[in-house]
């Protein structure tokens, strides 16, 4: 009896040393390590700015959506596609938007400055893509790259919900059209985005 008693004792710590074990050892979700994001804004049109006014194609015509990979809780690799509408504030014929698809990485400064995630903190980021224009006045595609870097503050209710105002500085090389659609030597362009958006990180913690 006894011998059968210690069989089963041995057994069951054995059983539930495995178990530990193995969720110990269990693959990591990789949603545990993404967040998706949602922002709507205003795009402040810069440059080329040659036989226009800028302002008269500035306006609240900007869209994002992301999705971040955190590497933890200080660097991060974003990915994002955004539109940019810029129209003339008049004439609906002039204008220009562009969809680009873009990769950054992204810095969390006061979760690195003070070791642990902050209720409020400060997201910079920085990277490349690409971007096709389509101009109100002709038919073509303009190709364009794009290098952009931005500031992000932002406020967590959470782990897993936040809420961030962007903003963007982004430039783009090998342009063909203006602000207005009208084609210009090829060159660069430039324009700033500040949206409003909010995050939604899948991991609990």
């Amino acid at each position: 009896m006894k011998k059968t008693f210690k069989s089963v004792l041995i057994a069951t710590c054995l059983l539930a040393v495995s178990q530990v074990n193995a969720q110990s050892n269990a693959p990591v979700s990789v949603f545990d390590n993404l967040s998706i994001e949602a922002q709507y804004g205003l795009n402040n049109a810069l440059s080329p700015n040659e036989g226009i006014t800028t302002s008269d194609y500035s306006g609240f015509n900007f869209f994002q959506a992301g999705l971040t990979y955190h590497i933890d809780e200080v660097w991060g690799v974003r990915g994002t596609f955004a539109n940019s509408n810029f129209k003339h504030k008049d004439f609906d014929n002039l204008g220009v938007s562009y969809s680009k698809l873009t990769l950054e990485a992204t810095y969390n400064i006061f979760t690195a400055v003070n070791g642990m995630m902050q209720p409020f903190d400060v997201t910079a980021h920085a990277g490349f893509g690409a971007a096709s224009g389509k101009s109100e006045q002709g038919s073509g595609k303009d190709m364009v790259g794009v290098a952009q870097i931005g500031i992000m503050p932002k406020y967590n209710f959470n782990s897993q919900f936040a809420v961030f105002i962007d903003a963007t500085f982004v430039n783009q090389f090998s342009q063909d059209y203006g602000f207005d659609g009208s084609a210009i030597n090829q060159g660069s362009g430039s324009y700033l985005n500040v949206g409003l958006g909010v995050q939604y990180r899948f991991k609990k913690q």
